[in-house]
């Protein structure tokens, strides 16, 4: 069994809460209001005020007027680390939660219910075969004739060529805030020809829009942010226009499989 070290930041309530404020203040600086944070957070406003104070007190923060707070560097040093902190060990835990899910992959010949298999990706697909021995073995939950598809879990070990890929997140805006109107369309170009991807998807009605205006044919068209995730925790690289109301789902979706993503905007 694998053992994942629980942060600090995730023992102690007080010090996630001082975390996040951290987080919010950097996000939000220099104009911070108090109110926000403990709407944000579910806490009450007394309750952030007691917290900024303290962080102030422990020089993380500066304030600098009314509703006016910034991040010292050493409290952006420590926001930093605190929230790499839990990223490592979220994206830790989603790779392990993943490993012990089932996963459908191709049956490379003959196999039965309860054989002991071994995974290898080809082209993005992953395949399970007896007699291919990988770093990586799974036990079979249904017979499957060569060729077809096989649920497979208990995986042990990396699956060879299960390099971890990379959505990449164009954000346009939605129809009411103008759509493709106000989208810059040669800096949307510019992003579909720099670099080679393996699937290209839309999610909304403007997205769809703007790849039709670029007649671009999109690979994904239904459950394309899960599509695209999936895709990238294979290896691959996906492009995926998104509305802005939209990208907030997108990038939680993203984080909670552990997937690398990166967000533009045109």
């Amino acid at each position: 069994m694998t053992t994942v070290s629980v942060p600090d930041e995730l023992k102690d309530r007080r010090e996630l809460m001082k975390t996040l404020i951290l987080a919010y203040i950097g996000l939000k600086q220099p104009r911070v209001h108090l109110g926000d944070i403990g709407e944000e957070l579910g806490v009450s406003l007394q309750a952030v005020h007691n917290y900024v104070k303290e962080l102030i007190e422990e020089g993380y923060v500066e304030k600098k007027g009314r509703a006016e707070y910034v991040l010292t560097d050493k409290g952006a040093e420590r926001a930093l680390e605190s929230v790499n902190n839990i990223r490592r060990f979220s994206t830790r835990v989603a790779e392990e939660l993943g490993k012990q899910m089932t996963w459908a992959a191709i049956a490379a010949e003959d196999i039965e219910k309860g054989d002991t298999v071994y995974l290898y990706l080809e082209d993005g697909i992953l395949y399970a075969s007896k007699s291919k021995k990988t770093s990586a073995k799974a036990v079979a939950k249904a017979d499957a004739k060569e060729g077809q598809d096989v649920p497979v879990t208990n995986i042990e070990g990396e699956i060879p060529g299960l390099e971890r890929g990379e959505v990449v997140f164009v954000c346009i805006p939605s129809v009411r805030e103008g759509g493709t109107r106000k989208i810059d369309m040669e800096k949307l170009k510019e992003l579909l020809e720099e670099e080679d991807y393996d699937l290209i998807g839309a999610v909304g009605t403007a997205a769809r829009a703007a790849l039709n205006m670029m007649e671009v044919e999109p690979d994904l068209k239904f459950g394309v942010i899960s599509g695209a995730i999936m895709a990238a925790m294979k290896g691959l690289r996906a492009l995926v226009l998104v509305t802005s109301p939209m990208l907030r789902r997108a990038k939680e979706k993203a984080e909670r499989r552990g997937v690398k993503y990166r967000i533009e905007y045109v």
